[in-house]
């Protein structure tokens, strides 16, 4: 049939029925044979399949890219004028451009694998064969770059590789030698160790992929390393525990600037790598313990510059400032609350031994700092004392029967007083009183004592000859007796102490509390003669506070008492001569301060030994009141014994007491005054460290009121 009746609507008609691969292929074959004929009908073709159809892949261009994407493809086919999308699997191209309706070029996407590259117009998407597939490969890695670029002919230095697909190198040579070591950080990045070798080479990295390209990025140089010097210094030396220090290192060479890593060490271990800057490299630390540290600075070496290591540097970590002033309070306030515990617990058991041979004794008596209660002073059952208003006599013959008739009862407390009065006859009232001998004894005794300001500063600040100590002590014992024969007794005593003192000098206060017990004898030796003896034991709990500083620690407190007192009278006067001695020692354990420091334990020793005499007169004022003073003058030894180390803030010695120490004396005096129907009133005070550093004012009173 001739072309030109060939109906141009019935040639659309045909070509929509073919396949749009039809076209493709006539088109091929009418480019082969050069048929104007076959360029026509295709030319047809293609404009109605393009119309009408979907599009069709022939071929793919290239087929294979890296799997990071960005490869070029060109795609072949028919249908394309009209393409709205071009797939390379399920992932859309990055880009694509329709170059003609044949062909349409596209940059794959990053993917794995092998996929199906498919072009989608409205009336559909290309169908999938073997010629349109694309396969992913592995990228080869690539060096971007490397730090430092040489390094010494020997070998060692640490390079940093920088580039991309790293992650799964096999090898990484330096020129033809393969490195040291390597190690694989991610997959832009390698630490390498350089081999031995000379002059400029590049540096590769190998994968499953392929090798890197050389590049001017990789290349590193071997060459003649420079020595270098590290110098290390702190910013302060000594310091105080959790003071921050920081310890600088710098390193020099006699050309160029050195580059690097520098590490320090305490006593040989790493504790910081710090990089160096313009040849500078510190850190700061506040975690050094206490005592001595040997700081070091290695400089690792970089490139031309060998590496170096600083000498070594004694740095101290002292003791805080607070610490060592909560141990000063410890050291002197807890001998001071020991004295004063001695000497209330071995007053009270004298006393008490001294009531158990008087049989009986009087109701209260005052001492050193309280007052005793004996409640053993009253009569027995049916023993009275009659009084009319006047002083009585006291007779001893215990053949008299029970006497009657209203009198006080506590009168018979104070009949060591009244025989020792100027006697006259007795008014025809008066009886003698029969007193029968106690074996069991009960008493109390409270004792208090108060330190006012011993001294001054000399000088302001910490460190000082003396220093401002003031508070009170309060001792509470109680005790039985027992007379076992004429000439022997023993008993026991428990007690309890409290105390709060404060050094005002260094912003520090000491409280706490504790208990005792313990056991005594006495022995009169002679009718005039006396020995005693006693043993406690104390445990005692410290609550120290010195400026931010605090710690609490127990301490355990063993005391041993003894003495001789002599009993004499001339005339109406009442000498009582004395030597006394107590000895304690005391053991702290060990704790650690609100400040992190350590306070190790301790154990001390601390007593007193005297001698001295006691007067005492009793005066008949008048018939209704008898008053009788008392004056007593002693000697005293203090001593002590500290396993405690001296202490000192910035060389300057801190001392917040003046201990009690070396010889002084004490003086002793009151009155008491018996009223008319057995009240008794008593006044008392003692003044002690005459002749040393501290004194101590302590006072008594009591009071007596009779009853049936």
């Amino acid at each position: 049939m001739p072309i030109a009746n060939f109906s141009r609507t019935r040639f659309r008609s045909a070509a929509s029925r073919l396949a749009p691969d039809f076209c493709t292929r006539l088109t091929a074959i009418a480019r082969r044979t050069g048929c104007a004929l076959a360029l026509i009908a295709a030319a047809l073709f293609s404009q109605v399949a393009a119309a009408s159809s979907p599009p069709a892949v022939v071929s793919i261009s290239p087929t294979t890219g890296p799997a990071a994407g960005g490869t070029t493809v060109v795609i072949a086919g028919g249908s394309f004028n009209t393409a709205t999308a071009v797939h390379f699997g399920a992932t859309s191209a990055t880009s694509f451009t329709i170059d003609s309706n044949e062909q349409i070029t596209a940059v794959a996407p990053a993917g794995t694998g092998t996929v199906d590259v498919t072009v989608t117009n409205p009336s559909g998407t290309s169908s999938t064969s073997p010629v349109d597939q694309y396969t992913y490969v592995a990228s080869a890695p690539t060096v971007t770059s490397i730090s430092p670029t040489t390094g010494p002919t020997s070998g060692g230095t640490t390079v940093i590789i920088t580039g991309t697909g790293l992650t799964a190198a096999t090898a990484v040579t330096f020129g033809a030698t393969p490195a040291t070591s390597f190690t694989v950080n991610s997959s832009t990045q390698i630490t390498a160790t350089s081999p031995a070798g000379t002059g400029t080479v590049d540096i590769t990295v190998t994968t499953a992929a392929g090798t890197s390209a050389t590049s001017a990025a990789d290349r590193f140089t071997f060459a003649a390393a420079t020595a270098t010097q590290t110098a290390l210094t702190s910013s302060q030396n000594p310091s105080s525990f959790g003071q921050s220090v920081t310890f600088t290192a710098n390193v020099t060479a006699s050309a160029g600037t050195p580059t690097g890593t520098v590490t320090f060490s305490d006593n040989g271990s790493p504790i910081r790598t710090v990089m160096l800057a313009a040849g500078t490299a510190s850190f700061s630390s506040s975690t050094l313990k206490i005592g001595s540290h040997t700081i070091t600075a290695s400089y690792a070496g970089s490139g031309a510059f060998n590496a170096s290591t600083s000498p070594a540097l004694a740095q101290s970590v002292n003791v805080p400032a607070d610490s060592v002033k909560l141990r000063a309070l410890q050291i002197d306030i807890t001998k001071l609350v020991a004295q004063n515990s001695g000497q209330a617990i071995s007053g009270a058991i004298d006393n008490a031994i001294s009531e158990g041979f008087s049989e009986g004794g009087s109701f209260m008596t005052p001492g050193g700092a309280g007052m005793r209660f004996n409640f053993a002073a009253d009569p027995s059952d049916g023993a009275a004392q009659a009084d009319t208003g006047n002083r009585g006599a006291y007779a001893s013959d215990r053949s008299s029967g029970p006497r009657g008739g209203g009198n006080s009862r506590i009168d018979n407390a104070f009949a060591a007083i009244d025989r020792q009065l100027p006697t006259k006859a007795a008014p025809k009232t008066q009886t003698t009183i029969n007193r029968d001998p106690r074996d069991w004894l009960f008493w109390i005794d409270v004792r208090g004592s108060g330190i006012d300001r011993w001294s001054s500063p000399t000088s302001p600040g910490v460190g000082t000859t003396g220093s401002s100590v003031y508070g009170n002590q309060l001792n509470a014992l109680m005790g039985l007796t027992y007379r076992a024969m004429p000439n022997l007794l023993v008993g026991a005593v428990a007690g309890y102490e409290t105390f709060n003192y404060t050094a005002q000098d260094i912003n520090g206060k000491l409280t706490g509390d504790g208990w005792t017990a313990g056991s005594y004898l006495g022995w009169m030796i002679t009718p005039t003669l006396r020995y005693d003896a006693a043993v406690t034991f104390s445990q005692i709990g410290y609550n120290g506070v010195a400026g931010t500083a605090q710690g609490s620690f127990n301490g355990d407190r063993w005391m041993f008492a003894t003495g001789l007192t002599g009993n004499y009278k001339m005339s109406n006067l009442l000498i009582e001569p004395s030597a006394r001695l107590y000895t304690l020692w005391e053991h702290e354990n060990a704790y650690v301060d609100t400040l992190g420091t350590l306070q190790t334990a301790r154990d001390f020793v601390t007593g007193r030994a005297s001698g001295g005499v006691k007067l005492s007169y009793p005066l008949a004022t008048t018939d209704a009141a008898v008053v009788s003073p008392y004056l007593g003058v002693y000697g005293d030894y203090y001593f002590s014994r500290d396993d405690a180390a001296a202490l000192a803030v910035n060389g300057i010695p801190v001392n917040p007491t003046l201990v009690l120490e070396g010889w002084s004396a004490r003086v002793t005096g009151g009155l008491n005054a018996r009223l008319a129907g057995g009240m008794m009133l008593g006044l008392g005070a003692e003044y002690g460290g005459l002749g040393g550093t501290a004194r101590i004012w302590t006072f008594s009173a009591r009071a007596r009121v009779p009853f049936n």
